[in-house]
């Protein structure tokens, strides 16, 4: 009753202001109002209300990867913001990397074998005290990765003590820790993890302890570099004595007797959390103990490669051990793995980078949204069962459904008060829809979405979904709103995560979060949650282990039947019959007799062949054949070649030379004759000088990418340049050479290519040559040498990434060999690179006298559209524009290239290396005029009207063509594929 009340009293003082009301009773629209207020109708409990009593192991703790860190692993600022960040959502386990500085009298917090800059540690420790409990006053766990010597590893533990004082949890006297103590006896404290100091683990017969040797970071070793043996010890063959817990005191004798001792054992002292691998397999690793508990830190490859071969003994170690698992090395962009995969095998420190932002951080916000935000979870219980024969939870087991949830998704408000219309399609009213779905084990797993419902800002669905759960304790209930967009990617409209065990039952006020994990100030759904077990079954059900399926003989569907009866003759169709359906029915209109005879005899070796003509079967296999393609391997180049480069999109790559991401992968000539192979014209190579400054070579400069020689490049181009096109080759050189290597470079590529390599008659070109006139031809296209520049006052040089040889940095005065050396250099460029002084309205400028080509980044060409569209279509008539990645595209990844090519740009460059919907999308481009690499650019994009004006593509255009397509069937999977890529259980349920 009181709480009942309390909701009217505060509803009314909202509402009504505090006025005083006859009787205190809730109108339509203060119940509404109540069911909307996320503080007063919330879908969680608010407050701690787990058991906090029983062991660390016993719980899942909100940690963090790399918690230091602003952006990505390789280049960003080390900084104790995201510390504070982090602490004030809840985190409990921050990971400090601990490093010398440069006079190895300090200890810094960096990324070690990076360009990350970094912080002081003193910094981050001061950060930690402060704001540790402002979300929770349970412990927060420190995790030392450190690479220091003895004497630093005193200075470290001087610091800690003198910072944290009573904060700081001691541990046992003894060597070692029989049992994790709890989350509550642990309250306002701080808690140090890292791995013995190697002085304490290693005999003192065979130790040295003036040894400046450094330890591996367990994160990172198999990416950045493994160490040599000798400097790591991850063994604990300390003995074990039994001891009770104590507490230390900053200003009692426990702390001064801590200072004390010098090197290793003070740092010893502040381990509370032992962490460390036994030597052996990963079996061994995961050994249980009897008489000591520890952390075992594994990344997430072998964790995975763990659950796969001893799922049940990850579960048992982690029932009394920690488990700790970290992104794998790979992930330098800060992205994240699934955290269910540890959480379902009992995992308890899952880390996540928690700068970024992407589905897994929305499941981890969602999973310690749960025990009032606290950051400790307790475990299910199934976790910690062991059965009569001493079995355990199996992750793998096929389990009975336990739960049913329905989630009734009635309405969501707020979007017009967290969302300005220019986010959203602009162009017409928001069209929301709502997706709703299970994350969990693999058998719960689940996306489900309402209707599109188009109107105002304020949308009602009222659609209900059901959901069986096999293990609803980890589940988390996943929710995303979208804003259709019929011509690009559905507009983000807010998302959430739910911890399915803890959700209130009724209509509940649902709030919405940004994609960073933000709450929105407005944005809220509401929804109606019920749960009930699952009902007991009075028949018996019998699976089979695996059924297989045999692949059933596909029936012409009726609109071949119908067809083939239109065309054919009392069930024949002739080679006369045939043309006629392919200029009538299929539009080929240039079809000959010649042609539907090919197809004949393409068909003469099946069984299904008869000598009078083709049959409904035959003509079928014909439909579905090679002859029959969209876009045919064999189709011709039929577009005007003769008009200039400019007129064309160009099949682009950027950094061709790269094997994977970009920044440690191998360079290599494979991927830039893949590249060609596909089709690919524009080939971009990063020159810098070897490490003995007398070569050229090819990397990706101020990254770990190791580098491939130039020569061998360039006779990789050669050899496959014209063999998926007879188009020209056009090679973007990005240098970074002093003029004497610019020299070696103009002799590689002229004695490498010969009378291959085009070179103009003219430096200033007034328009570019044609396809047709350049066939079988290579172009060098790069900013002339800074001599030539100085000479053209208004040109200054274009880089991506800025970075320049540290040759290149200072006033330089070329002698006689030199200016030789930039002349010849010079005479290479067929395509002259590079931005005028000034802004983007000067870069875009057009020069009547010449063309010549301008880069710009994503970012840059999409802030130039907001203000410059037109000027870039007019630009784009006569110059070449190139639009590369942005620099934080470290995977390799792509964007959007309609952006480009809607401006007329004609060298969109990609990540040929990658994949996904942008780099299908290229591919689809450029499977045009017969897969040359090179397609005419619409009409449009190079007229103008008679006011001089171009096309705009921010204006809305009246619908110009209406394309229709019918899906009838697709064949082929079983062939394709093996049956395990998909259920083994039933039959494939495809959908297009």
């Amino acid at each position: 009753m009181e709480d009942a009340e309390r909701i009217v009293e505060e509803v009314f003082k909202r509402r009504h202001n505090n006025v005083k009301l006859p009787e205190l009773a809730l109108s339509l629209e203060d119940f509404q109002f109540y069911l909307f207020c996320v503080d007063l109708n919330p879908p969680l409990l608010n407050k701690v209300h787990q058991d906090m009593t029983a062991p660390l192991s016993h719980y899942f703790i909100y940690t963090g990867h790399n918690s230091y860190l602003t952006g990505n692993q390789i280049s960003s600022d080390c900084s104790d913001v995201p510390i504070i960040k982090a602490l004030k959502r809840g985190l409990r386990v921050v990971e400090l990397d601990l490093w010398p500085n440069s006079s190895k009298d300090d200890v810094l917090v960096l990324h070690g074998w990076t360009l990350t800059t970094p912080v002081e540690l003193i910094k981050c420790l001061r950060s930690i005290k402060e704001h540790a409990f402002s979300a929770s006053p349970y412990p927060v766990i420190i995790t030392f990765e450190d690479h220091l010597t003895p004497d630093l590893q005193a200075k470290v533990a001087q610091m800690v003590i003198q910072t944290f004082g009573n904060m700081l949890f001691c541990p046992p006297e003894s060597d070692c820790v029989k049992e994790f103590p709890s989350p509550e006896e642990l309250k306002y404290r701080i808690v140090i993890s890292t791995k013995p100091p190697k002085e304490y683990l290693e005999d003192k017969n065979l130790s040295s302890r003036g040894s400046n040797s450094l330890k591996d970071k367990d994160s990172d070793e198999d990416t950045w570099g493994r160490m040599s043996a000798d400097l790591t010890n991850d063994d604990d063959k300390s003995d074990c004595d039994a001891s009770e817990h104590s507490q230390c005191d900053g200003d009692n004798e426990a702390c001064d007797q801590l200072l004390r001792p010098l090197g290793a054992p003070a740092y010893k002292n502040l381990i509370s959390i032992p962490a460390g691998k036994p030597k052996g397999k990963l079996r061994e690793k995961l050994k249980v103990e009897k008489d000591k508990v520890r952390r075992l830190s594994l990344s997430e490859q072998k964790f995975e490669k763990a659950t796969v071969c001893h799922g049940t003994d990850v579960v048992r170690f982690t029932q009394r051990n920690i488990l700790r698992i970290y992104p794998k090395g790979t992930r330098v962009n800060s992205s994240n793995y699934n955290p269910l995969i540890g959480w379902m095998h009992g995992a308890q420190m899952v880390a996540l980078n928690m700068q970024g932002y992407g589905k897994p951080l929305w499941l981890m916000h969602g999973m310690f949204g749960s025990n009032g935000g606290c950051g400790y979870v307790k475990k299910p219980d199934f976790l910690m069962n062991v059965g009569p024969n001493d079995q355990v939870f199996d992750a793998k087991a096929k389990l009975p459904v336990k739960k049913i949830l329905k989630v009734k998704v009635h309405m969501g408000d707020g979007w017009h008060l967290d969302f300005k219309q220019r986010y959203l399609n602009l162009w017409s009213s928001p069209e929301f829809y709502t997706r709703v779905g299970i994350a969990g084990v693999p058998a719960d797993k689940t996306m489900k979405k309402t209707k599109k419902r188009k109107g105002n800002w304020t949308r009602v669905w009222d659609e209900e979904f059901t959901f069986q759960l096999t293990v609803p304790e980890i589940a988390l209930l996943r929710i995303e709103v979208h804003e259709y967009n019929m011509s690009e990617k559905d507009d983000f409209a807010g998302q959430t995560c739910l911890p399915v065990s803890e959700l209130r039952p009724g209509f509940r006020a649902v709030p919405l979060f940004n994609r960073k994990g933000e709450k929105y100030t407005s944005l809220r759904l509401l929804l109606r949650f019920e749960k009930s077990g699952m009902p007991k079954q009075n028949f018996k059900v019998c699976l089979c282990w695996r059924r297989i399926f045999k692949t059933r003989v596909v029936e012409p569907p009726p609109d071949v039947k119908n067809a083939f009866s239109h065309f054919s003759r009392s069930g024949t169709m002739t080679v006369d019959d045939l043309l006629t359906f392919l200029i009538e029915h299929q539009g080929e209109n240039n079809a000959t007799k010649e042609d539907a005879q090919a197809i004949f005899d393409s068909l003469k070796h099946l069984n299904i062949f008869q000598r009078r003509g083709l049959h409904l079967e035959a003509f079928f296999r014909y439909l579905l054949g090679d002859h029959n393609l969209a876009h045919p391997p064999s189709s011709k180049v039929h577009h005007d070649m003769t008009a200039p480069l400019a007129h064309y999109f160009l099949f682009t790559g950027h950094n061709s030379y790269l094997t994977g991401n970009q920044v440690i992968s191998a360079s290599s000539v494979e991927p830039i004759k893949d590249a060609l192979l596909r089709g690919v014209r524009v080939i971009e190579l990063d020159l810098w000088p070897n490490s003995k400054g007398d070569d050229v070579e090819i990397r990706h400069g101020g990254t770990l990418t190791s580098p491939v020689d130039l020569q061998k490049c360039l006779q990789a181009i050669k050899e496959n340049a014209f063999h998926a096109s007879e188009y020209p080759v056009v090679i973007t050189f990005e240098d970074h050479l002093n003029p004497n290597l610019q020299k070696k470079v103009a002799k590689m590529v002229i004695e490498t290519f010969g009378d291959m390599l085009y070179r103009s008659e003219t430096e200033n070109m007034q328009q570019f040559p044609s396809p047709e006139s350049l066939k079988k031809r290579i172009l060098i296209s790069t900013k002339p040498p800074k001599e030539y520049l100085g000479e053209n006052r208004g040109d200054v040089s274009e880089t991506e990434s800025g970075r320049r040889n540290p040759s290149d940095v200072g006033e330089h005065f070329p002698d006689e060999d030199e200016e030789y050396t930039v002349v010849q250099y010079r005479q290479l460029i067929a395509i002259h690179a590079g931005k005028l002084k000034g802004g983007l309205e000067n870069w875009l400028s057009d020069d009547p006298m010449k063309v010549r080509r301008l880069s710009l980044s994503e970012q840059e060409l999409e802030n130039a559209i907001r203000t410059y569209a037109t000027k870039i279509v007019r630009f784009t008539q006569r110059n070449l524009l190139r639009v590369y990645p942005k620099g934080t595209r470290l995977d390799s990844s792509n964007y959007n290239p309609f952006v480009g090519w809607m401006h007329g740009a004609q060298m969109v460059a990609f990540n040929m290396q990658g994949y996904g919907k942008y780099l299908w999308i290229m591919q689809g481009m450029f499977k045009a005029n017969g897969g040359c690499g090179y397609v005419k650019k619409p009409d449009f994009l190079l007229q103008r009207g008679e006011n001089d004006e171009v096309f705009n593509p921010s204006a809305p255009l009246e619908v110009k063509t209406v394309m229709r397509v019918k899906v009838i069937l697709g064949e082929g999977w079983h062939q394709d594929f093996h049956h395990t890529a998909f259920d083994r259980y039933s039959p494939p349920d495809f959908y297009t």
